[in-house]
């Protein structure tokens, strides 16, 4: 067994790894969705494709309406597609997939990158290795993926995804490599991530986050030293200026502090929270046992705190973020308690206190669900060491006790 794990160990350490990662990432999800290249257009894909003039010519006058407009990434992609070949759904769904099998490399390098400096969290590069296709196989494999990858018109959280990741990846570079060009390349990802969806304005908190636990060892000064390039990073946050207001009154906006749902049901600040509380539990239950998926959910809206499950949900997600806390302080995990931040500050843009007219969309937990199988490859693999240890540990009180008879 310890001569089989040992060859394990050196096919997981080999330099080859990270292409055989990438090679199997990609076939394994090609394999996943094979059967959606001709799924037709759906709901809000009808605006703001098959209806939408601007994407239909290329031109000096569109590309510019599309660059004032809101998600100009999102539609100069569409524009293309509809150069290259009209309304054909393949090539729309083909862009889709890409992008979702390029984000999911782009997980496998961050969880190994991350691994590689959280000394903690894994014992050998092969085990870092094997951790990150683990969990970039799980971001890319699981079903609550599906919406934002064949649901045309939500490339928008794939786009963003994938200049978050860049973004976060091109910093930790600057970082090892002591170079402010490495910073510009993530002011500018993080440029076109906010040109993708209004959510990536967290990019700044995670980025602080992963430099203070990852990079800096837990240090502020360090952290602090970097302001000019959390300067560039904020700097993004001008596209949201003039493509949301959340003032705004009447039905011309799904988001803002004065809209009600489809029901007719007023959104307040509060009554959204209360809902959210609620809603960021059911797609917990969609990660652990993703079954009764749907794409247009008829859900409550919470009207106060004391009401079942509301009051319930609130005090679970304390107990979650209290349970990361205690385990980065009296126990020095690093991994589950960013993963579990990773969660929440990422989804808190469509789930907190901002009320959006859905208040549940499965698409909406495309980039969270990352920090779920953080929590979940890290727990997976303390648990197997800890099982390991303990049977290490009856094998030696058994051969002391044969010893002393």
């Amino acid at each position: 067994m310890q001569a089989i794990n040992e060859s394990i160990n050196r096919m997981f350490s080999g330099r080859r790894f990270n292409l055989i990662a990438f090679s199997l990432i990609a076939a394994l999800i090609l394999l996943a969705y094979s059967n959606t290249f001709y799924a037709s257009f759906h709901f809000d894909d009808n605006p703001s494709i098959v209806e939408n003039h601007l994407i239909k010519r290329v031109s000096s006058d569109n590309i510019t309406a599309i660059l004032q407009g809101g998600r100009p990434v999102v539609y100069l992609s569409l524009m293309l597609n509809y150069a290259l070949g009209g309304l054909n759904v393949v090539g729309y769904h083909i862009f889709n997939i890409a992008v979702h099998v390029a984000n999911s490399m782009l997980v496998y390098l961050l969880l190994l990158w991350t691994l590689q400096l959280s000394q903690s969290e894994s014992k050998s590069p092969g085990q870092a290795r094997r951790m990150a296709l683990f969990g970039a196989l799980l971001f890319g494999l699981h079903p609550i993926q599906t919406q934002p990858v064949t649901y045309i018109i939500q490339r928008a959280e794939l786009l963003t995804t994938f200049f978050y990741l860049g973004a976060l990846l091109l910093f930790i570079q600057g970082v090892r490599k002591n170079n402010f060009a490495w910073f510009i390349a993530a002011a500018c990802s993080a440029l076109f991530a906010m040109g993708s969806k209004e959510w990536a304005v967290t990019l700044p908190a995670v980025v602080f986050l992963y430099d203070f636990l990852f990079l800096s060892g837990g240090k502020l000064k360090p952290v602090l030293s970097r302001w000019y390039a959390y300067a560039l990073l904020i700097l993004s946050w001008g596209e949201i200026w003039h493509t949301v207001d959340l003032t705004v009154k009447g039905g011309g906006t799904s988001v803002g502090f004065h809209i009600q749902n489809s029901a007719g049901i007023p959104l307040t600040a509060w009554t959204y929270l209360l809902t959210s509380f609620n809603v960021i539990w059911t797609y917990f239950r969609l990660l652990i046992l993703p079954i009764n998926q749907n794409l247009d959910y008829e859900y409550a809206v919470a009207q106060t705190l004391f009401e079942f499950p509301t009051l319930l949900s609130m005090v679970g997600h304390f107990a979650v973020v209290g349970a990361a806390f205690w385990l980065y302080k009296k126990k020095g995990w690093i991994l589950v308690p960013f993963g579990v931040a990773w969660f929440y500050i990422t989804l808190s843009p469509t789930q907190s206190f901002v009320p959006v007219m859905d208040v549940i969309f499965e698409h909406r937990i495309y980039m969270p669900s990352l920090g779920f199988f953080m929590v979940f490859v890290a727990a997976y693999e303390r648990l197997f060491q800890w099982l390991e240890e303990r049977k290490a540990g009856n094998k030696a009180e058994m051969e002391q006790q044969a010893a002393k008879s």
